[in-house]
């Protein structure tokens, strides 16, 4: 196992806990806040390509994966995370 690094002196040392109040508060958000956060978010989004007559979504996706590794490869991967 690597040896931990002490952190750069611009990094600030309570980031990891405002990360995760962070996270926590977003499980509090109103309906009326989440409506927004996505309105925010599609609004910076890209509009959805078209899918082309007679495919589908998994035919557009399927095989597209951008690197090399095998589907056992990525199925211990998966393995190992669970």
């Amino acid at each position: 196992m690597p040896a931990i690094e002490p952190p750069d002196e611009d990094c600030e040392p309570d980031a990891l806990a405002k990360a995760i109040a962070w996270a926590e508060s977003l499980k509090h958000r109103t309906d009326a806040e989440l409506e927004e956060d996505r309105r925010r978010l599609f609004a910076l989004s890209p509009p959805p390509r078209p899918i082309p007559e007679g495919r589908t979504l998994a035919d557009i996706v399927e095989g597209s994966w951008p690197g090399d590794e095998t589907d056992e490869e990525i199925n211990k991967a998966l393995k190992r995370l669970s």
